[in-house]
């Protein structure tokens, strides 16, 4: 799954990853090609996210595109299940066609459990729509 940000406006970039605002209140985390998340790089990402919505102060939607993602460690699963402030965060939505992505997708969804609502999309663009829904566009 190849991702266009083009007209994305970057937020920056962290070992394995570059968050985006596709639009006022929804962000998007699109990882390096092979990219391995573990407890320091899942906290990168996420400090990143907090300081860019704190700055704004406004709650916003996360799109986590995951089949460039080779590995996640409970670690990092553990960071964006604890870690994440409701008060930030409307939701996430987890992007993935490949059967790892999915895989990823379901473990996070089942044994993470995330204090905010997340959902698991085959497309980019029923994220965007289920994200919008989220924080009421």
């Amino acid at each position: 799954m190849t991702i266009n940000t083009e007209g994305w406006k970057k937020i920056g970039d962290t070992a394995n990853a570059t968050i985006f605002e596709v639009e006022p209140r929804i962000l998007a985390v699109v990882p390096v090609e092979g990219a391995i998340d573990d407890g320091d790089t899942a906290k990168a990402n996420l400090n990143m996210q907090i300081d860019y919505l704190s700055s704004k102060g406004q709650k916003a939607a996360v799109i986590i595109t995951m089949d460039p993602v080779a590995e996640q460690t409970a670690a990092a699963r553990a960071v964006y299940r604890d870690d994440t402030d409701p008060v930030l965060f409307a939701c996430y939505a987890i992007v993935g066609g490949t059967f790892f992505a999915r895989a990823v997708g379901s473990v996070f969804l089942g044994l993470s459990k995330p204090r905010i609502p997340t959902s698991m999309f085959a497309s980019f663009e029923d994220a965007l729509e289920w994200c919008r829904v989220q924080v009421g566009k």
